[in-house]
């Protein structure tokens, strides 16, 4: 590689550089961006469901964990534990 590629390889790494820190990778330009009437997630209303989606994934894993602690246990303890479920509540 001879001196003048060096060169013009170094600057096209800064030019490059410098157009993604100050274009839309720029974290303030993503930050307007969620906001934007110009974000078709925020035309859509899919911003405002994130939170709910969240809750929902972590509500999910919950349920999966139990069903995993029974999927793991003894079979002699995993029917003992389902009779108990399907006992049905004195009030």
């Amino acid at each position: 590689m001879e001196f003048l590629e060096a060169v013009v390889l170094i600057v096209a790494i800064v030019i490059i550089g410098k157009v993604m820190s100050g274009g839309r990778w720029n974290k303030d330009t993503r930050k307007w961006e969620n906001h934007s009437a110009m974000n078709p997630y925020v035309r859509s209303g899919q911003l405002e469901e994130e939170p709910r989606l969240k809750a929902e994934i972590a509500r999910l894993q919950e349920r999966v964990a139990t069903l995993e602690k029974l999927a793991v246990d003894p079979s002699h303890r995993l029917s003992r534990e389902i009779e108990e479920l399907r006992k049905s509540p004195e009030d």
